[in-house]
């Protein structure tokens, strides 16, 4: 029980970590980079109040805290699931990046579907999906660096859970991505 405990901590240490370093600094380049995409969109207001074109202090602590956010439960997530993930570091690497990358995107896509309608689209779904693929990249090296695995393989059966979860989340992000472009 001491080791789950402290495996927690460490993940939700390590994903706090990198989502406020990592996810928080790309979140504010890319939208800045969304921003020079399309600078037809200054003065919009986005979904989330936000102003585009306004580079503010405020916005900026909104965005690194909405990653140490969104970085903690990555951490948590990688630490209650990996005994699902395959033993193998880089496949365990990949199903976790796709599968949080999938998730993330139909998450903010639902959460900010009527920025789509002035945002340039593909340019922002590549954005999310690679911020959000460069923010969860380390967390399971880091998090099996200060917390290894116990080791063993995955139980019976966790390759169809992933397989049935995977598939999951691949159409909810889908459907998120298919709103955007029928509107």
């Amino acid at each position: 029980m001491r080791n789950w405990i402290r495996s927690l901590v460490i993940g939700a240490g390590v994903g706090l970590t990198v989502g406020l370093v990592v996810g928080g600094t790309l979140g504010r380049i890319f939208m800045r980079l969304l921003f020079l995409a399309e600078e037809d969109t200054l003065g919009f207001e986005t979904a989330m109040g936000a102003i585009i074109g306004d580079f503010t202090a405020g916005g900026t602590l909104f965005i690194g805290i909405f990653g140490a956010f969104m970085g903690v439960g990555l951490g948590l997530a990688y630490v209650v699931l990996r005994a699902l993930l395959p033993d193998r570091m880089w496949w365990r690497e990949l199903s976790f990046v796709a599968g949080s990358s999938t998730l993330m995107l139909g998450v903010i896509v639902r959460d900010n579907r009527e920025d789509f309608l002035f945002l340039p689209a593909t340019v922002s779904l590549l954005l999310i999906v690679g911020s959000v693929a460069l923010t969860a990249a380390p967390v399971p090296v880091l998090i099996e660096r200060f917390a290894p695995s116990a080791g063993g393989h995955p139980r019976r059966g966790a390759t169809a859970v992933l397989l049935v979860g995977g598939a999951a989340i691949a159409v909810y992000a889908a459907t998120a991505v298919a709103a955007v472009y029928s509107t």
